[in-house]
């Protein structure tokens, strides 16, 4: 069946459902959480919800590849500070980064096929901005060679010339206090959440799985899974029509960035910013024309 829907048109839905307030952030897998998203989520907040109100329930619909701990952090005490309820609903995917945010809400709401993954933060190398190192990979690396496997094969050179120049004494200082500070992070935000009245055992269980257990970045943790590593996890369908709503305002969201060839956007049922164009002129999109979605 064909139908048009505005953005406007398919934010409304959830928010009817959910008897919320929805503002969203998208990303494309390339487009990673930053300084400068904290900002724009205090604009889109306050511009719905002016003076020093909060919201009764505030929905963050999710879909992010991961990025920067700090920046992931400031997103959830923003939301947190403006709402007396805040949860998550992740469409497709809310990894790394993305996933500590979820660890700050109340409730992730996830479909069947969405996704969290393991809390593996971003090296931002101070003077070198296109190096941006994720920590677990600088940890493996070391352990690899200082494991028996490394004398079996035979090491290029070249190759070892090539991670001097990556991973210089900024980034090998940097990336232990990374991880450190991921699992303080995730402790801090599971005992405000999830895991209020829990034992402290059981707590740092859920933060080493979170942050050192799976061997992979894209280990897929379903919702089945988060479950078990203790977080609160609903169903988007257990709530009538709202699993398809969801996957209708990810379809609005998926079409209209690709259309757009934008990277990165937040927005809300009124007003949805380009953060990250690709070649092209910088752009705030209010569509009223309406996008033919396929179910």
């Amino acid at each position: 069946m064909s139908n048009g829907i505005t953005i406007k048109d398919a934010v409304v839905q959830v928010e009817t459902i959910r008897k919320s307030t929805v503002i969203s952030y998208m990303a494309s897998e390339h487009a990673l959480v930053g300084p400068e998203d904290a900002g724009l989520i205090v604009d889109t907040i306050e511009m719905i919800l002016p003076g020093t109100r909060k919201f009764d329930r505030l929905d963050l619909f999710l879909h992010s590849p991961g990025g920067f701990l700090d920046s992931a952090y400031k997103i959830i005490r923003i939301c947190k500070e403006y709402s007396n309820e805040f949860n998550v609903i992740v469409p497709l995917a809310a990894k790394s980064a993305a996933t500590l945010i979820c660890l700050g809400a109340n409730e992730i709401v996830m479909t069947v096929f969405a996704e969290l993954g393991p809390i593996d933060p971003i090296i931002q190398h101070p003077y070198k901005p296109n190096v941006r190192v994720p920590a677990r990979s600088i940890k493996d690396f070391f352990e690899f060679l200082n494991s028996t496997e490394t004398a079996k094969i035979s090491v290029d050179p070249q190759f070892k010339s090539q991670m001097s120049n990556l991973l210089d004494p900024y980034l090998i200082g940097s990336y232990q206090t990374a991880l450190n500070s991921s699992k303080q992070i995730a402790e801090k935000l599971l005992k405000e959440n999830a895991f209020m009245g829990k034992s402290q055992p059981q707590v740092d269980t859920a933060v080493n799985k979170l942050t050192e257990y799976y061997y992979s970045h894209s280990h897929v943790i379903d919702r089945q899974e988060a479950r078990e590593i203790g977080l609160n996890v609903t169903n988007a369908e257990s709530t009538p029509q709202l699993d398809k709503a969801v996957r209708q305002l990810l379809s609005v969201y998926q079409q209209f960035m690709m259309q757009n060839r934008i990277l990165k956007l937040v927005g809300n049922r009124d007003l949805n910013r380009n953060v990250q164009p690709v070649q092209v002129p910088p752009q705030i999109a209010n569509p009223s024309k309406p996008i033919n979605l396929v179910f």
